[in-house]
């Protein structure tokens, strides 16, 4: 009686061989499955990316984003815009702790250099905008609290700027000319991906550098501002804490405003949460389970429909060796066995089709990472950081292996009714 691993491994070599031999219909097989897996990675991989970016927001479990404020009227007109900072200097400012609590505005600067022109990402910040993400220094420090409220001239610039401005010499103690400000370099960190939309710059300076519109609570424009906030949980402030207090927030501006016009805050909400609503109304975001659903869905009739063509495949694939099947049939062979054998090859194609369609999905986002991660909410998609999500790799995989056993299964249950000497006088399967 022959050793059971030897046989199996008698059949896999035969597998290797078939493939070899049916070279097109193997390319078929493969690319069915790999360029499915590809278009999926790549979906999940913005997603994720944008959700988790690497650097200084990669842990942001425990925080809570608010980015968007938008003002109704009884008349039917609206203003939309991110939140005021005379809110968050007479609302929140003070309510939440020093290290909890971090706002910005974006802007950007046109330096011209001997040789180029330099579009500098900028960010304004409050001082505790630096403990609650996680900056990584490569020289100095960031500026406190008493630099931000003394209007100090000081700047926070990145790896980048330090090697394209200061010829990558150390850069803490040198200036430099920003919108007429003669600011000197107080930090230098490590660059940060496009994708981290909360805290990207090249440079980053203190919030009352700039100059900000006047608060008016009364005006449809003038409660609608430039900056975004993140919320830190810490021990004393936890995230019932930090909603039900942005509720009372805007129950006092509404109490301000009066019942002609309706004031709302689009959040706070998780990172997840902040993504899927993207730029739409507060009011009109269904939630995490409706976005995951429809994207579940998308996911599913990628693969269901590449799942189609691989039954039509495989019965052709068999037909082929419907000799071989019924010579196997009539020396013994179970029908048993016959199916476990169509299903493990089905299995190894997928595995093969699977790290094919990884590769070719790393490839894809380092080479096309500018149109991948083009949208509307990243500035430079070129300098986002590609890390694969493995672990939604393994999850697609399984779930292709589910396909592929129902890819299997109408040509499995074909060969379970094989006559063999039906199929040897010329019979199709």
């Amino acid at each position: 009686m022959k050793n059971p691993v030897i046989m199996k491994y008698i059949h896999f070599k035969q597998f290797l061989e078939q493939l070899g031999r049916n070279k097109f219909f193997t390319f078929l097989n493969l690319f069915g499955i790999s360029i499915p897996l590809m278009i999926i990675m790549l979906m999940v991989l913005q997603i994720d990316l944008s959700i988790h970016p690497s650097g200084p927001e990669e842990e942001n479990e425990q925080m809570l984003f608010l980015n968007a404020t938008r003002i109704k009227s009884s008349e039917g007109g609206y203003a939309r815009g991110k939140v005021h900072l005379g809110i968050i200097e007479r609302y929140f400012l003070d309510k939440a702790p020093d290290e909890s609590l971090a706002f910005s505005a974006v802007s950007s600067l046109t330096r011209f250099e001997t040789s180029r022109v330099m579009d500098i990402p900028l960010r304004y910040t409050n001082a505790g905008f630096w403990q609650v993400f996680d900056f990584r220094f490569l020289e100095g420090r960031s500026y406190t609290r008493e630099n931000v409220e003394h209007g100090d001239q000081v700047i926070v610039i990145s790896q980048k700027i330090r090697h394209q401005v200061f010829d990558n010499t150390q850069a803490v103690g040198k200036t430099l000319e920003l919108n007429g400000h003669t600011c000197r370099v107080i930090g230098v960190v490590e660059d940060v991906s496009s994708l981290g939309r909360n805290t990207y710059a090249q440079v980053w300076l203190p919030y009352t550098l700039r100059s900000n519109p006047s608060f008016n609570p009364r005006g449809m424009g003038g409660a609608t501002g430039d900056y975004t906030l993140t919320f830190k949980t810490t021990e004393d402030w936890n995230f019932q804490d930090i909603r039900e207090h942005v509720a009372s927030v805007a129950s006092k501006l509404n109490n301000i405003m009066g019942e002609d016009r309706e004031f709302i805050f689009g959040g706070p909400s998780s990172a997840a949460e902040t993504y899927f609503r993207g730029y739409r109304d507060p009011e009109a975001y269904s939630g995490l389970l409706s976005s995951y659903l429809g994207m579940a869905g998308k996911i599913l009739v990628i693969l269901f429909l590449p799942a189609l063509n691989l039954i039509s495949l495989n019965l052709t694939r068999i037909q082929e060796k419907s000799h071989e099947i019924a010579i196997r049939k009539a020396f013994g062979a179970t029908r048993k066995n016959l199916i476990v054998r169509v299903m493990l090859e089905n299995s190894v194609l997928t595995l093969i089709g699977g790290i094919i369609g990884l590769l070719m999905a790393y490839g894809v986002a380092v080479a096309f990472k500018s149109h991948i991660f083009s949208s509307y909410f990243i500035e430079t998609p070129a300098q986002a950081i590609v890390q694969m999500n493995y672990g939604v790799f393994f999850v697609l995989i399984l779930v292709s292996f589910l396909f592929s056993v129902l890819s299997g299964l109408i040509p499995s249950i074909r060969i379970s009714r094989l006559q063999p000497a039906y199929v040897l006088k010329g019979g199709a399967l």
